[in-house]
């Protein structure tokens, strides 16, 4: 079942601070993060003996990170890492949202005014807008130095498609898959043959009509038209956001034709609105509605398995955009960039290059599971094995679940061929979600809502 745009940040917030944060020490170092991370870097670093302090500024106040930081430190005793933070709990989702907005702002304005540390997670900030300003440190260069690092040790199909501008400017730690999970059976019952190798939208929606007329269901999705105008976007961000010299331009004739074809396909009942159609989310309508394919985001092999992905199911890459080669969608989680100010950059590097080795990526929590899946393959291969020869997933009060080694081995084909990174800016989001309506409630037309939003982003982008 989809969730709304808001609902999926603060459950991603929420989720991520179950497993990696906002324990130990935290409200210490949040509120020295809080107010560091106004001012950046800015007392020395290296003293006398040759003492090198790195500042590293990251929303999550991660256990997993201050294992890390810790397991470094003692590797290199002449290397200190202070890691700021600002704080991510609320009392409520409406303070867990104004955190959020909080830090992007704050962040964006110290970074664009030069006060940066050394090492900057960039999952909510726009890293597009500070690699146009040169802000960051090409990490393909960095890698392409180093002897020690063997590229055949990592996922470089996802390394390669998070590349801006042609570099590598942050770093992947985890990452997950975008797919769509199909009703085996309903589809085979169908007999709608479907090859989602390289499959269009448009080909998606002429199947959606096959399958409507000729199968049990009547829809072949569920979601809401914001929802799913919102992961298109970033779905198809890199087609819909140009950088020129010193300008960023958001395409608002390839937005109009997306959301045109969304609207389509809810006004042509091929889509479930969980909202007009099913009266609310959690309401009985909506609850029980059955639909050939639901998105989901796959961040663990364990998880796939638990939530029986793989019972008469099976995976299917999502639609592209008319334009986009075929391969899979994947999202980025623990992008670390290195400040170009920086005087320490071969020690971030160092200390980059250890996060993302077999040891510091075998991390998982006390409930098993990790951030996403390592970039590291070796992590990865080690994760895969366990589960093969463990033969039975075994969780507390929950029945045991065999392990599926085919449906591994499928999962392991998409993995290598996820080729299209998914990216989600928070205030690109915020501004889609908040004008949309008007357009699926039929107030505006496709192209002039499509350019009052062109505005609005222009706007945001190139400030």
């Amino acid at each position: 079942m989809m969730k709304k745009i808001g609902w999926i940040w603060i459950c991603l917030i929420l989720c991520l601070s179950a497993c990696s944060g906002a324990q130990g020490n935290k409200g210490e170092m949040a509120m020295k993060g809080a107010t560091a991370a106004q001012d950046g870097n800015t007392k020395e670093s290296v003293d006398s003996k040759g003492h090198v302090k790195l500042v590293f500024s990251t929303f999550y106040l991660s256990n997993h990170m201050q294992t890390a930081v810790k397991k470094y430190e003692k590797r290199h005793p002449n290397i200190e890492i202070e890691l700021q933070a600002t704080p991510s709990e609320g009392k409520d989702l409406d303070e867990v949202t104004a955190n959020i907005e909080k830090f992007v702002t704050s962040s964006n304005t110290s970074i664009l005014a030069g006060k940066v540390p050394d090492l900057i997670e960039l999952d909510m900030l726009p890293a597009d807008k500070y690699v146009s300003r040169h802000l960051l440190v090409n990490l393909s260069d960095m890698m392409a130095k180093d002897s020690s690092l063997q590229t055949k040790d990592y996922f470089t199909n996802i390394l390669d498609n998070s590349k801006i501008d042609r570099g590598l400017y942050g770093m992947p730690l985890y990452f997950s898959l975008v797919g769509l999970i199909g009703d085996e059976d309903a589809l085979g019952k169908s007999g709608v043959k479907i090859d989602d190798s390289s499959w269009t939208w448009s080909d998606f929606t002429d199947i959606a009509k096959q399958l409507t007329e000729k199968g049990e269901y009547k829809n072949v999705l569920i979601s809401e038209p914001h929802y799913m105008l919102s992961e298109m976007v970033a779905d198809n961000y890199r087609q819909l956001v140009t950088e020129g010299i010193g300008k960023a331009n958001f395409d608002s004739v390839r937005f109009a034709g997306l959301m045109q074809q969304i609207k389509t396909m809810f006004d042509d009942g091929l889509i479930y609105d969980m909202v007009t159609d099913g009266g609310g989310r959690g309401s009985e309508a909506a609850r029980y509605v059955k639909a050939y394919f639901t998105e989901e985001t796959i961040s663990s092999l364990r998880g796939y398995l638990l939530n029986n992905f793989a019972e008469h199911t099976k995976l299917y890459t999502k639609p592209h955009p008319q334009d986009v080669g075929a391969g899979g969608y994947f999202k980025n989680f623990g992008m670390i960039g290195i400040n170009t100010s920086s005087p320490h950059k071969q020690e971030d590097w160092d200390f980059i290059k250890f996060l993302i080795e077999d040891e510091a990526q075998s991390y998982t929590d006390v409930y098993d599971q990790s951030p996403g899946f390592p970039i590291n393959r070796i992590a990865y291969e080690k994760q895969l094995k366990q589960l093969k020869d463990e033969g039975t997933i075994r969780e507390a009060d929950l029945p045991a679940v065999k392990v599926d080694n085919a449906s591994l081995d499928q999962l392991d084909d998409y993995i290598t061929g996820a080729v299209h990174s998914t990216e989600k800016q928070s205030k690109i989001d915020e501004i889609i979600s908040n004008e949309s309506k008007s357009f699926f409630s039929g107030q505006k037309s496709a192209d002039n809502f499509a350019k009052q939003v062109r505005n609005k982003i222009n706007l945001y982008l190139n400030e």
